[in-house]
């Protein structure tokens, strides 16, 4: 399975703990340039968030792109635990799809690296990037890295 963990878009100031920050102009333009690689190159994504706003706006700009329904997962908050997700994510596996994880800082990283190195070190992650994971079920150090995916939209 190909899973894609990515960190929400640029979002408003404010608190990291702040539930309800929405995303700007330029987070937006992030979430819809990232939905358009999507899908370039998956016919089809399952696509799972966190419920905090920033993250949840981001998933459903990216939804719309690849034609995707959005869930929501209260695991993947910024204080979540890699162990956790990966029980969370199990009854979503399937062997030949994609899903799409939207969450925040530091969880992003940190669910990352204990995938790929089965230790879950944070790891900086800028807005709407994120790591491509090939794997067969959610668990530390099953995965290997083939890309790493970034909306960058230089030189806003």
């Amino acid at each position: 399975m190909q899973l894609i963990v990515l960190r929400h878009a640029e979002a408003e100031p404010g608190g990291d703990q702040d539930a309800n920050r929405a995303l700007t102009r330029r987070g937006v333009l992030q979430a819809e340039s990232m939905g358009r690689q999507l899908a370039q190159s998956f016919d089809h994504l399952q696509v799972v968030a966190s419920p905090w706003l920033r993250a949840a706006e981001t998933a459903l700009i990216i939804a719309a792109s690849t034609g995707s329904d959005v869930g929501h997962l209260d695991r993947l908050l910024p204080s979540g635990d890699p162990v956790s997700v990966a029980q969370a994510l199990e009854p979503l596996w399937c062997d030949d799809g994609a899903l799409l994880v939207v969450t925040h800082q530091p969880l992003c990283g940190r669910l990352i690296n204990w995938l790929v190195e089965g230790v879950a070190d944070p790891a900086p992650v800028a807005p709407c990037s994120g790591a491509q994971l090939s794997l067969e079920w959610p668990a530390a150090g099953m995965a290997r890295f083939p890309r790493w995916l970034s909306a960058d939209l230089s030189p806003y």
